[in-house]
């Protein structure tokens, strides 16, 4: 990014590299820095030597965690400056790093620096892009995604509840894993940045061993399940020595048993976007092949009724019930979720299929949603942080606008039931995915722009008044108007399903399941420039926006599609293949 600092003595300018991790600074005065005093954190120590000013930072350890040292080193030369950062846990050499680092910006001209960093910024926004006649949902699409790559990068540490726009980190800074931190990296699929999920994927794969050790130890079960909280740099529970091996598990929230599904969610979307069999073979399957397992485990363990279908719990309404609750809608929709992913990873990996006739059975196991009156139910709760009866439809995906009639309506009624129940703070974005999936376009729209324009602040960033700080979070923005744009839940693709039709908008190159890049405009009312590309191969399954439909291929060839009941045509694509879709006459 670029900052701009403008006073009655001159200009200051300052980057964070999109080639480096340097901030770049063009100034004429004078450049220092600090360390920043914590109570609860040794003194940082300042050095100057060679032209370089270097502070250290100590964070201390314990029994089962070495701690690190933070290098920040400074160097000027005339009226460039360059900052870099380096960590122990980065690099066994971090302070040569980050010197290395200071010192190979300012060996270049400044006009290669800033030539190499826009280069950066270029190529990501050339990936997608959103044209909108509603300047608000323009304007947050764009700054979203503008914080998300500021926050996160393939190869880099996931950032965790508050980014890195406070000056305070309530609950320790943490992944808060009931939604927080999925919700976070979720908009990187359909807005065609799929790299940027992959810290959060890195994070979760690492995390196997005590996701295991806590399966084992506090559920007695298979496989691996997460607590509530993950904490950073902890260390595999075989090589701890303390009496709890170290392990963080906030009460009673960690017996809930949905956190786990939700967590493969994001995992399992990187494998629908993208398609790459081998990063599902070495990154997602194993940590879903974990979680199905424990989830088959816990079934296993459960009573059953009469009919066959166990009583799903116990557990806990992620942030509403005491533990002791029974068949959450929360659990119910990403236990399916979960064990139908790996019967899938396993099929397309084929492997494990012992297995895969387990999470079947398990599958058949499982309860249908609680109703009460004409609503899904979930506990006596007076108000909801988390909507959790409306999980099933988004973001567990159990629920889509291809269901049953009666289903979907089931599900508008309950998101009619829970409008005045739920709490703003923590369900914004999942209720108007939900809407937008639904195709309840008019409350989807207001509640969005209500709620969010309440928040902006003039940087763009959406903030908390009664919380007192930013949550990283809200870069699922961009997600949710995409989902205004273009759906693919179920791998069947709808432009525009929630756009209002008296609007203009257009968008290139957002990513649908499958693989596909989607283009397509909207203007007065009329839909034109309808393309995909394939980036895989594979089958394209559509609902057509015309009554009749036609489709032109590279070659010039020219084929009329058939709609089923739902309007729904299927074309087999090739890799790197587009496509151009068009209305025939009627």
């Amino acid at each position: 990014g670029l900052a701009s600092i403008k006073t009655s003595l001159g200009e200051s300018t300052i980057r964070a590299l999109s080639q480096d991790n340097v901030f770049y600074i063009e100034s004429d005065k004078k450049v220092t820095i600090q360390g920043f005093p914590q109570s609860f954190l040794p003194e940082a120590e300042k050095s100057q030597t060679e032209g370089l000013t270097i502070i250290k930072q100590h964070l201390p350890g314990d029994l089962d965690y070495k701690g690190m040292d933070v290098f920040t080193v400074l160097k000027s030369k005339g009226n460039k400056h360059a900052v870099a950062i380096v960590t122990t846990r980065e690099s066994a050499n971090a302070l040569t790093d980050a010197i290395q680092l200071v010192n190979g910006v300012l060996e270049q001209e400044s006009k290669t620096i800033i030539k190499e960093h826009e280069k950066g910024w270029q190529q990501f926004w050339s990936k997608s892009g959103v044209q909108l006649a509603d300047s608000d949902f323009q304007n947050w699409w764009y700054r979203q995604l503008y914080y998300f790559r500021c926050l996160s990068r393939p190869g880099a540490y996931p950032i965790a509840l508050q980014g890195g726009y406070n000056k305070r980190a309530p609950w320790h800074g943490t992944w808060t894993m009931n939604y927080n931190a999925q919700q976070t990296f979720w908009s990187a699929f359909n807005t065609n940045h799929v790299e940027l999920a992959e810290p959060f994927i890195d994070l979760v794969h690492d995390y196997i061993p005590r996701a295991r050790y806590h399966a084992k130890t506090v559920f007695d079960a298979e496989g691996g399940v997460t607590p509530h909280n993950f904490w950073p740099f902890e260390p595999d529970p075989e090589e701890s020595v303390s009496v709890n091996k170290r392990q963080l598990a906030y009460m009673p929230w960690s017996y809930g048993i949905g956190t786990a599904g939700h967590i493969a969610h994001n995992l399992w979307l990187h494998y629908l976007y993208n398609g790459d069999v081998e990063y599902l073979r070495e990154k997602i399957y194993p940590v879903i092949k974990d979680y199905a397992l424990f989830y088959a485990s816990f079934i296993d363990k459960c009573k059953e009724d009469n009919n066959g279908k166990v009583i799903f719990g116990p557990s806990l309404d992620p942030e509403h019930s005491p533990f002791g609750f029974d068949n959450s809608p929360y659990d119910i929709a990403w236990a399916q979720h979960t064990l139908k992913a790996a019967i899938k990873g396993a099929n397309d990996l084929g492997v494990d299929p012992d297995l895969v006739k387990r999470w079947t059975k398990s599958l058949d196991k499982l309860p249908y949603y609680p109703i009460s009156g004409d609503h899904i139910h979930a506990g006596d709760n007076e108000s909801f942080n988390i909507i959790t009866p409306v999980v099933p439809m988004f973001p567990a995906e159990q629920v889509s606008w291809f269901s049953p009639q009666r289903e979907k309506d089931l599900f508008k009624r309950t998101i009619k039931w829970i409008e005045s129940r739920y709490v703003r703070n923590n369900s914004v974005v999942m209720i108007n995915v939900a809407r937008a999936r639904m195709s309840m376009t008019d409350d989807a729209i207001t509640d969005t722009k209500k709620w969010f324009k309440s928040k902006e602040m003039p940087n763009g960033l959406f903030y908390w008044h009664a919380h007192g700080f930013y949550m990283s979070e809200q870069i699922a923005v961009s997600g949710l108007i995409t989902e205004f744009l273009l759906q693919s839940n179920g791998n069947i693709v709808r432009i525009f399903p929630a756009w209002p039709e008296d609007k203009n908008a257009s968008f290139s190159d957002l990513r649908a399941r499958g693989g596909f890049l989607v283009s397509a405009k909207q203007k007065s009312g009329t839909i034109s420039n309808f393309t995909v590309e394939s980036t895989i191969g594979g089958e394209l399954k559509l609902v057509s926006p015309w009554s009749s439909i036609g489709v032109k291929y590279p070659d010039g060839r020219k084929v009329s599609l058939t709609q089923d009941s739902l309007g729904v045509v299927k074309v087999n694509t090739t890799k790197g293949e587009k496509l151009v879709f068009f209305k025939e006459s009627d």
